[in-house]
């Protein structure tokens, strides 16, 4: 490890993004629990995922913070003995906790995806899927268990004389590899929905806003790719505290936007009821300027039903699971059922 007396410029920038990303992660949670306890009423295995998972990911960017003032220490010559080794132990906690966080990211997507649609296919991918991320993560996080023996060493500098450690050129090939299955990974948790999605709905203006908000995951595949040539490209165990920020700040982008992923079709719903609510008070206007020529009743079973010019009743549906949620197009005065939509709230 080189200390060469100035902090490095990586270093700030590390801090600030990863106070973004936590405010970030924060408010899409929130949002996204909101939704789906007071508005879809649908709470699921997803969102339970989603939980853990950001908690995690908290955790894991408060210690990229906590590290990155320790190693500022350590490159101004300043850092005790003690501050040196909490640093490295802290580096090596980061790398297993950031093994489950980024896997019960992608597990909380895949969690998600029956609410799109239930399929035979997509479930079986869905397994394979769930089955490699659990190799992959055991994998990695028992590999950097045993990297020393004593286990213990495992948290010392990998310039500390007399350790029995595997090479730390294996020890990047590993990272390696751990990055280049989590590419792959995500490349198809970001085809699955969309495939799911042209494959079971009608071209239409919605159909291609819904892809959007899923295309979002190829940011989250071009992180990962850059974050894989990072590890292949720097030698961590020299110059340590100067080359783990540009690494700290791609990894924890791949994953809190895994999490954004998951929550962004679920804000949709905050939307949809600003567009909804609209739509109802021109309806009322309209209906009130015509002499109440067309109105809104509800039936003796509690649905409510629209009723226009011609007197033909129409349903609107605001189901627990959104699966039928319509829309009042003032263009046209009649009713249209969004397709598909609704299922992925």
């Amino acid at each position: 490890m080189e200390s060469r007396g100035i902090p490095d410029p990586h270093g700030k920038a590390e801090i600030g993004v990863n106070g973004w990303l936590i405010g970030f992660s924060t408010i899409f949670y929130a949002i996204r629990i909101f939704v789906r306890i007071s508005i879809t009423k649908s709470l699921g295995l997803d969102d339970a995922l989603a939980g853990i998972a950001y908690m995690l990911l908290v955790v894991q960017s408060g210690m990229d913070i906590n590290a990155e003032f320790l190693g500022r220490d350590i490159q101004l010559g300043t850092a005790s003995e003690e501050v040196k080794a909490g640093f490295f132990e802290s580096l090596t906690v980061q790398t297993l906790v950031y093994f489950w966080t980024v896997a019960i990211v992608r597990f909380a997507i895949l969690a998600f995806l029956p609410r799109i649609i239930r399929d035979r296919n997509i479930s079986i991918i869905s397994w394979a899927a769930a089955l490699v991320i659990l190799a992959q993560t055991m994998g990695a996080f028992l590999y950097r268990i045993f990297e020393c023996d004593p286990i213990s060493d495992i948290t010392k500098s990998p310039t500390t004389k007399g350790l029995n450690c595997v090479d730390p050129n294996i020890h990047n090939s590993m990272m390696v590899a751990h990055g280049i299955v989590g590419v792959v990974i995500d490349a198809v948790l970001l085809i699955l929905p969309i495939w799911m999605i042209c494959t079971n709905m009608l071209w239409s203006k919605k159909m291609i806003q819904i892809i959007l908000v899923f295309s979002v995951g190829l940011s989250a595949v071009v992180i990962g790719a850059v974050r894989v040539v990072i590890i292949s490209k720097l030698d961590f165990s020299k110059a340590t505290t100067y080359n783990i920020p540009s690494l700290g700040i791609w990894t924890n982008l791949e994953s809190h936007i895994g999490l954004w992923c998951g929550c962004f079709p679920a804000l949709q719903a905050v939307l949809r009821i600003g567009r909804f609510a609209s739509n109802r008070f021109n309806v009322v206007s309209t209906a009130s300027r015509n002499g109440n020529q067309s109105g809104r009743l509800t039936g003796s079973n509690g649905v409510n039903k629209v009723y226009g010019r011609e007197g033909e009743s129409r349903t609107a549906v605001d189901s627990e699971s959104q699966c039928a949620i319509v829309l009042l197009e003032m263009d046209k005065l009649k009713m249209t059922t969004r397709d598909g939509d609704a299922s992925i709230v």
